[in-house]
């Protein structure tokens, strides 16, 4: 790979403004000092008269070219606040983008805390219904654990569903952590019911 140093010629180009701005002061500053000149130059002889006379045409053609010259700083300042402007636009567009985003996010997670409460309930529900399960000896608690199973079962049912729906409405915002997040908290709920059914059976095969 041959490597060559960056020459004058690989610098890019000055903005047009720039380019502007220095054209205005380069010919702002000749016309500064012509005009000098022309305000100390003598006025006692026919060659200083024709000599203050060319400069007078001289700074009649500079004074047009600085007037060109504004012209064009002020077409290069008028395209860079249009350019400013539609950059100032798509920002404005992103930042209600970002709030938009923020609170879908935001929603999202208050729905993923209230699963995870509801999952919470649930695991201390199982924990006494397991405890229940084996201290009962008579039928009526054998019923009543019955219905409690029933309701659990429903519940974790109905938790499980919400946490699916959680993780399609991550996946559907791009939100792909909640999404995740969710989906696996639905997997234990189905894997904790299933669990629980396995335990109710083997207790019922047991007072069978």
């Amino acid at each position: 790979m041959v490597l060559r140093t960056m020459s004058k010629r690989d610098k890019p180009q000055d903005a047009e403004l720039v380019v502007a701005a220095r054209a205005l002061d380069s010919e702002l500053v000749r016309f500064e000092s012509l005009a000098e000149q022309l305000q100390k130059a003598p006025l006692e002889s026919e060659k200083h008269l024709e000599r203050a006379s060319a400069m007078l045409n001289g700074l009649a053609d500079l004074d047009e070219q600085l007037r060109l010259q504004v012209t064009a700083l002020v077409g290069a300042i008028s395209k860079v606040r249009d350019r400013q402007q539609a950059q100032a636009e798509i920002v404005h567009q992103r930042a209600q983008e970002l709030q938009q985003r923020t609170e879908i996010f935001k929603n999202l997670l208050v729905r993923y805390g209230a699963l995870g409460q509801s999952a919470g309930e649930l695991n201390v529900r199982m924990q006494q219904f397991a405890q229940q399960r084996q201290t009962a000896q008579t039928a009526e608690e054998n019923a009543a654990l019955a219905e409690h199973f029933e309701s659990l079962q429903v519940r974790m049912t109905e938790v499980a569903d919400e946490a699916q729906g959680l993780a399609r409405a991550g996946e559907e915002q791009s939100f792909h952590d909640v999404a995740r997040q969710a989906d696996s908290l639905r997997q234990q709920l189905l894997a904790a019911r299933n669990k629980l059914a396995l335990l109710q059976k083997r207790f019922s095969e047991d007072a069978g």
